[in-house]
């Protein structure tokens, strides 16, 4: 498999995981793994290692998270990195988001 397929494989398995958001690029956009066929961001798959970068949702462990994502990567012989680059707070049942739009007229 070439790392492109392999980051996408694992960008799939990742966004499974309960305790993700989203994936997450990391500072700069460095998240991400880079051929000919295209970019996948939010996974680093080189010959030495895996890199994940996820936005989790609060209240979170980052042990949990890591050992979760880990799992799912499932990535024997190679390490891999998880970065937790940003964290999402669920808004609370009926309320409304503080990132809302409002119209001034």
């Amino acid at each position: 498999m070439n790392p492109l397929e392999e980051a996408a494989w694992i960008v799939a398995a990742v966004r499974e995981l309960p305790e993700v958001a989203e994936l997450h690029s990391g500072p700069f956009g460095r998240v991400a793994t880079l051929g000919a066929g295209g970019r996948v961001s939010g996974v680093r798959v080189t010959e030495a290692d895996v890199t994940v970068g996820v936005t989790v949702w609060a209240p979170f462990s980052a042990g949990d998270v890591a050992a979760a994502v880990r799992a799912a990567v499932a990535s024997p012989g190679w390490p891999v990195h998880v970065l937790i680059a940003d964290v999402e707070v669920p808004a609370a049942a009926g309320t409304e988001s503080e990132n809302r739009k409002e119209t001034v007229s």
